[in-house]
């Protein structure tokens, strides 16, 4: 059964070894989850099935506290396609921001997951991580 909740302290290995298994070399550093704990509590979600971390969203307040940015969102293979990227994006959601942003790789198959739930286009970075690192700007 899929649950969704706030990670805390004895969480933030295992949401690394997802970031790493998800993302590879563009993963965020061990240390970063430890801190976003305690920065960011409410923010910093995970999908657990079975008591497993099989995903996780991080979402923050921006420069206006009014406006979030999911940071990342990162769900194992073997749970892609069931509900989990969906059950924490709801969650991202339900955080009380009056907007939502979001990038994402143009080629990314998360982007129709975001179109479904009234995230719109607002712009195309070219190279917004780097040469060939296109993102689409998402806003809801």
């Amino acid at each position: 059964m899929l649950q969704i909740q706030s990670l805390c302290a004895r969480d933030w290995q295992d949401a690394y070894d997802v970031e790493r298994t998800c993302f590879g070399s563009h993963a965020y550093p061990d240390f970063f989850f430890r801190q976003a704990v305690d920065a960011w509590p409410d923010g910093l979600i995970g999908a657990f099935i079975d008591g497993e971390l099989v995903g996780y969203a991080l979402c923050v307040p921006g420069k206006e506290p009014t406006i979030g940015w999911i940071l990342s969102v990162a769900v194992l293979d073997s749970h892609r396609g069931c509900g989990v990227g969906k059950a924490l994006m709801n969650q991202c959601l339900s955080l009380g921001f009056a907007s939502l942003k979001l990038t994402v790789a143009p080629d990314n198959p998360a982007r129709h997951l975001y179109f479904k739930l009234g995230f719109q286009q607002q712009a195309f970075e070219r190279d917004y991580f780097g040469p060939g690192e296109d993102r689409l700007l998402l806003v809801r």
